[in-house]
């Protein structure tokens, strides 16, 4: 499956779009609003018209890698 990170800049229902992605598969949250989230969530978030900026694609271990560089630039 297909691991897509996003950036979903503060609007009004976007706290709605991650609280229904999040029930329907695992997300990784990033700091700055950006995400880690299954393929077919992009489409949940666009039938809720929650705006988004693809910033990426991979597999499984893309999320994992992303996480870790996460953790990395805090440490």
């Amino acid at each position: 499956m297909q691991m897509v990170k996003i950036h979903i800049p503060k609007q009004v229902n976007s706290a709605a779009g991650v609280l229904e992605i999040s029930r329907r598969g695992r997300i990784v949250y990033i700091p700055n609003d950006v995400f880690v989230v299954p393929e077919p969530a992009l489409k949940v978030l666009s039938d809720m018209n929650v705006t988004y900026l693809e910033l990426g694609r991979g597999g499984f271990d893309y999320a994992e890698k992303t996480l870790r560089d996460a953790l990395a630039a805090h440490a």
